[in-house]
This record gives C-alpha cells, structure tokens and sequence, in this order.
C-alpha cells in the first residue's frame, strides 16, 4: 500500500488546463493563498458543527419548488400529467399526511413541494421550525453546466476553480490563522478550545469526510493546512485510514506490522524528518483507533424514545432510521456530531441514492431518492433534537450531555435542472437550485427566526415546446449565488467579512456575502 494511503484523507486534486503555462499557473496560485490575517475574525462563543450533503449530479429544484408546474406543464414537450398523473396538478391537505405513505394523488402541498418526492418530509421539517428552504440560489456570475466547473464552484465556494482549495480547507485554514483568539470558545459540551493540549490543534477529528476524497477538502495551492486540522476519511463502520484488515479493530497480524514500521521509522531521526507527515499519521493510528471505537458504540446504541404515534418510531417506541445505505450514512455522521463535539466540518454524499445526473427515465428513480433523502432527514433532525440537554432522553446514546442547537445541515448540488420533460423522461442541466439548510439555531444569526421558512420565487423562462426550459427568481425574489453557502459557512465561525474569503482577483474580486438569513418567507401558497 502506498504511503499516501496512510495519511489523512487527501483530497482530491483538480486537473490543470494544458494551456497554461507554468509560470501564469504560479502566478495564479499565488494569488489564490487566500491571506487569512485579513478576515476579520470574532471567535464564535459557541463553535458550531456542520454537516454538508452534497447531491453530486445536480438535482431537479421540482421536489422543493412546484409552484409554477401548471405553466412547466403547459410548455413542456412533454406534459407533466401524461408522465405523472393528474395528480401533479392538485393541491392536497396535510391534514392526514403526518406519514408520507397515506392520502390521495394530490401532489402540490401547501408550500409548493412535490408530495410523492420528499415533499411531505419537507412539510414536516419546514412546520417543526427544523428546515428552511432557499428555492433561488442561482447561478448568475458562471453560467457553466458543466459537472466539473459546477461541483468545484459549489464545493470550493469559489469561482477559479483550478487554483483554490476546497470549502472544508478553507474553513480550516481561517481557524488555523486565528486559532490565538479561539481559546474561549465553547464546544456544544461546555468545555473551551483552551482546556485541549496545543488548543484547536488538539481536537480530536475537526474535519471529516465521509464520502472519502472530495473536492470540499482540496489542498490551498499556496498554503499548507496543518496535520491536525487535516480531513480524515471515515465510512459508516467508522473504519479509517488507519484500520488495516476491515472492520473496527483490523486485522491483528497487519496492525503488528505497521506498529513495528512505526518504531522503526521514529527510531530513525533523518528518516523521521525527511517523512514527518507520514510519521505523524501512523502515530496517529491508536488515538483513532480508540476514539473510533467509543464511536462505534454510540452508533449502535439504542436511539431515543419517541411519542407511541410517531411516525418514525419502531415497535418499541424508539427513534428508527430506514434500513438503506444512505440513512446509515446520515446517522453515521450525526452520530459524530453528537458524540464528538469537536467535529465541526462533516462532509458527506449520497451513497446508495446513486448520482442526480437525471437525463433520462427520471420519473421513479428521482422521486424515490428525494422519498429516501427526505425520510433519513426528518429522522435525523429527531436525532439531534432528542440528543439534547433537557430532551426526553436527556443524554446522548453514548452517555454524554451536550445541546444539539450548533448542528446544522446543509444539502445542495452542482446545480439545478431544466423544467421541461425531455423526451428521455428526465431533465438536463440548468443553473438555479435549492438549498436545504436544517437545525442551528443555537449558533445561526436571528436563532430560530431563521427556521421554519421558504425563501425565493421564481418563474418559468422558455419557449413553448423546446428543451431549454427553466425557472429563475422573479424581479422582485431574494436571489443569491451558490458561493454565498461557503460565505455563510465561514461566518457561523467567527468571519465577520466571509466574502473576503470567496473572492480571488481574476474572477470574483469581490466575492460573495452570506445568505441573509433574515429575509422573509413566503406564504404557502397551495394551502
């Protein structure tokens, strides 16, 4: 194996266009280090936790926002009706519709969401003040469709998309530059940033992936993140990079090899110098190997009780997620939150949902993802909340008392889809998406006045019966760019200026301000 394997999750490594020169890439990388010590920076009193889901692909915005299908059906090239029924015409009450499998064809809900895709599940999150829904983050400063452009510009929060690092390294860097202000800092358990040997640099597992090599945490072309505030790779077993064999405990006779390499290599002084990051990681296989298993424990421990009539309760009243890859990888990932308070940037796919590239024969494979993205979700959020101080379970499942008000979750794409129905049965490339952004309240700007809302209007632009169909936000609708994600990101830890932070001088100068979370939701309008 590769000593490259050893090391904490490296992160993906974008391809350079052949018609740079050497020197322009120089110059460019250059100018991409981003200088931290000009973000003004006020340490957060509570650090939060994100957890960022991103739907590679690109997903239709048609489960959250439905609210101009009856212009989209009338100019499609295929009727909407014809494919789904009639049904995705008709408003419908939520009146019986605490559980998703009951009640009529009726497909718009009260806020315009696509009933039989999720939709329902969004009612829920968005009435229990958990969800808020941003249908108009567009596209507008590169237009590209491109997959490659569209992830990196989503998951780099950055327009030069060859020459930046990822989100995730971004985030990291700023707190490293300013790790001297953080000592006071609270973790969601009470302890401070100061009461860790070496401070920041002394939490346990800050950065995590778990959808292993991600553009989120690409490497800062001018600037090295250092070893503890590097990602480390994680699956819902929570094996690492350090667990050789499979399983929690790895294969006994390997660990014994490496641990015989690790002497061996810490014995020797040029060695252990020349090779200090490799040397670092390997050592750093026991305290992972015991923290992962105190994880594993809480992952399998019994979730909290919930009402008898809960929908999402098992036989013996106890909180359930469904039984499919991605649910076991959001409640992997909430589980870390919870139970490691330190982990403040989680990134993570969709494994199992496949991808959202949806050009053809969408109709059930896209309706049954957002069913099951929506599901894991809603009981996600019921995780959390029941996880804190207070709750009825009053205690995490591993024992620890903590608030779960600092977790906040994010699910975004690359981009958004055209309206029309092609004739594949499916939808191409567009450039205005949702975002679902979920729970935090404890450390989002206007508390829980930021919850429980639907941001945006749109409308249908196109010519009747042609392809290049899509909506965009109305004249008078709150509208952002997608790198206004990051920027919120990088100001729910302490960066009062984020936009400095999305800004490069050949492409974004300026950059992109946060969400304004205060803006006003609209009214449902099927209700």
């Amino acid at each position: 194996m590769k000593r490259r394997d050893f090391l904490r999750g490296l992160a993906m490594a974008p391809a350079v266009p052949s018609a740079l020169s050497l020197g322009l890439l120089a110059e460019r990388a250059q100018a991409a280090g981003l200088n931290y010590d000009a973000v003004d920076f006020t340490a957060p009193t509570v650090l939060p936790q994100v957890i960022n889901i991103f739907l590679y692909g690109g997903a239709s915005e048609l489960s959250g926002n439905m609210t101009n299908i009856e212009d989209i059906n009338y100019h499609s090239m295929n009727p909407y009706t014809a494919a789904f029924g009639s049904g995705i015409l008709q408003a419908r009450s939520l009146d019986d519709d605490s559980n998703p499998a009951n009640g009529g064809n009726a497909q718009l809900t009260p806020y315009g969401f696509w009933a039989g895709a999720g939709g329902l599940y969004m009612e829920d999150l968005i009435r229990s003040n958990d969800m808020s829904v941003y249908r108009t983050i567009h596209k507008l400063k590169n237009q590209t469709r491109s997959h490659r452009e569209a992830i990196f510009i989503n998951q780099k929060g950055a327009l030069n998309v060859d020459n930046s690092a990822g989100l995730g390294t971004r985030l990291a860097l700023m707190l490293h530059t300013h790790r001297n202000a953080m000592g006071s800092c609270q973790l969601a358990d009470g302890r401070t940033v100061g009461q860790f040997d070496d401070g920041l640099h002394g939490l346990p597992l800050p950065f995590v992936s778990f959808e292993g090599q991600t553009t989120a945490f690409a490497r800062d072309p001018g600037l090295s993140t250092p070893i503890p505030l590097r990602e480390m790779s994680l699956n819902d077993n929570f094996d690492n990079p350090y667990t050789r064999g499979g399983g929690l405990t790895g294969d006994a006779t390997a660990n014994s090899q490496i641990d015989d390499l690790v002497t061996q290599m810490q014995s020797d002084e040029a060695y252990a110098r020349r090779f200090q990051s490799g040397v670092q990681g390997f050592a750093a296989r026991s305290t992972m190997a015991g923290l992962v298993g105190d994880l594993s424990s809480a992952r399998d421990a019994t979730l909290p009780a919930v009402e008898p009539d809960d929908p999402d309760g098992d036989a013996d009243d106890r909180l359930s997620y469904p039984n499919t890859r991605f649910a076991r990888q959001v409640r992997a990932a909430v589980t870390l939150a919870i139970e490691n308070p330190s982990s403040l940037y989680i990134s993570v796919g969709t494994p199992g949902l496949g991808g959202w590239d949806d050009h053809n024969n969408a109709i059930d494979r896209y309706r049954n993802r957002m069913m099951q993205l929506f599901h894991a979700l809603r009981v996600a959020m019921k995780h959390i909340r029941l996880s804190d101080q207070g709750s009825a379970a009053g205690q995490t499942p591993g024992g620890m008392v903590r608030r779960t008000d600092n977790i906040i979750i994010n699910v975004w794409g690359d981009f958004g889809r055209l309206v029309n129905l092609n004739n594949s049965m499916g939808w191409d490339h567009a450039n205005n998406q949702n975002l679902f952004t979920l729970g935090g309240e404890g450390v989002r700007p206007g508390g829980a006045d930021t919850l429980g809302k639907v941001v945006g209007k749109t409308h249908r632009v196109g010519r009747t019966g042609v392809n290049n169909q899509y909506t965009e936000p109305t004249d008078d609708s709150y509208q952002t760019e997608p790198m206004s994600i990051a920027s919120s990101i990088y100001h729910y830890f302490g960066a009062q200026n984020p936009e400095r932070i999305t800004a490069d001088p050949d492409y974004n100068p300026q950059g992109d301000v946060k969400l304004d979370e205060s803006v006003e939701g609209i009214d449902p309008p099927f209700s």
